[in-house]
């Protein structure tokens, strides 16, 4: 990853002719974010460190094991030269992966060894890659506002995430605090309270932003209080969710009726004379297969948005809301029974409705 940085740092270099004959104009957010996604995964360790308590346990379980080694290698089958090794390896382990700090020792230490290698003047004080990564940051903003707009876009999350990542590595590169900036990126949590990065892990991106990258100065930030930006997100979420799960479960029925009507019963196809009556055909299947996969991800991402919503603001859900969450797992559950029950006509026919309709069926 360094040798990432001091590429880019090479690439934006007003006086290289290269760069003035050829990369000046060019467009290059994609390194910027594949970098951000790749430093997301560090990120990522940190939280599943961090909420789960038994790594902590289970690691004090294995260092009294070594004092036991310690006191009779013998026994354990190892030397002490071969045991003082793994012992040093196991506390570096822990020190950057189990202390659920690897992010922050990865930036530190980026920072750090730069320094000892190069001097500020070389990539510190770079103001041409400088300029092209905060081009970058206003640029992603305004991408990631469009994506968190769209409430069918599946990648707004994971945007909005490479976009706080590689903003808390460009101050930390170049030390600036753009109150302007600052304020652009927070005020988007308004259209998304929660990231949810992989499986049920998720951050609040005001939280991300106040330890990651803080500002010196105060500055007046919308929404003002996190907390209670948080909480009254949640009772929107809380009260809207029993009303959009009765319009999920309206369109759930009306599918059902339809995955078992004469449509998805085998005829024999149309002949090459009645070419658009076959595509039609297939259009029909395509679309109910379709359907059935855009219900089953809406559903489960409303019921999971939820859930960590009341994990993140610490709240435990009312009755009826518990009676929600389960008809919407027996929503998903009835949508799976479908699937299981037709798969072998479905699979017959995937391959024919990519052929005519050029839908991407997964």
């Amino acid at each position: 990853s360094k040798n990432i940085v001091y590429q880019m740092n090479g690439l934006f270099n007003a006086k290289d002719r290269v760069y003035q004959n050829s990369f000046k104009k060019m467009v290059y957010h994609q390194i910027f974010d594949n970098f951000g996604d790749l430093l997301t995964t560090l990120f990522i360790v940190d939280l599943i460190i961090s909420e789960n308590e038994n790594f902590i346990k289970f690691w004090e379980q294995y260092n009294r094991m070594f004092m036991m080694a310690q006191t009779n290698p013998q026994k354990y089958n190892i030397t002490n030269k071969n045991l003082k090794k793994v012992m040093k390896f196991c506390q570096k382990i822990y020190q950057n992966i189990l202390s659920g700090n690897l992010y922050d020792h990865y930036l530190d230490g980026l920072q750090k060894t730069i320094l000892e290698e190069t001097d500020k003047n070389f990539l510190f004080k770079n103001k041409t890659f400088r300029d092209k990564y905060l081009e970058y940051i206003k640029f992603k903003i305004e991408l990631v506002n469009v994506k968190l707009s769209n409430p069918g876009d599946m990648e707004a999350h994971s945007a909005y995430m490479t976009l706080l990542i590689n903003y808390s590595l460009f101050r930390k590169l170049f030390g600036e605090e753009d109150s302007k900036i600052h304020k652009k990126i927070w005020a988007l949590q308004k259209l998304c309270p929660i990231i949810i990065l992989y499986n049920n892990l998720c951050i609040s991106p005001g939280q991300f932003l106040t330890k990651k990258c803080p500002l010196k100065k105060p500055t007046k930030c919308d929404p003002k209080d996190l907390n209670s930006f948080l909480k009254s997100e949640l009772d929107i979420k809380d009260q809207d969710f029993s009303r959009k799960l009765d319009l999920q479960y309206i369109k759930l029925v009306q599918w059902i009726v339809k995955m078992n009507s004469d449509i998805m019963v085998d005829q024999k196809m149309p002949s090459k004379a009645n070419q658009g009556q076959s595509i039609e055909f297939l259009n029909i299947r395509a679309n109910l297969i379709i359907t059935g996969l855009d219900m089953a991800t809406e559903i489960k991402r409303n019921t999971k948005l939820l859930i960590l919503m009341y994990q993140t603001c610490g709240q435990q859900p009312s009755k009826q809301r518990l009676h929600d969450i389960v008809r919407s797992i027996e929503m998903l559950k009835a949508i799976e029974i479908e699937f299981r029950q037709k798969r072998f006509l479905i699979n017959q026919w995937v391959i024919l409705i990519n052929r005519y309709t050029s839908e991407a069926i997964d």
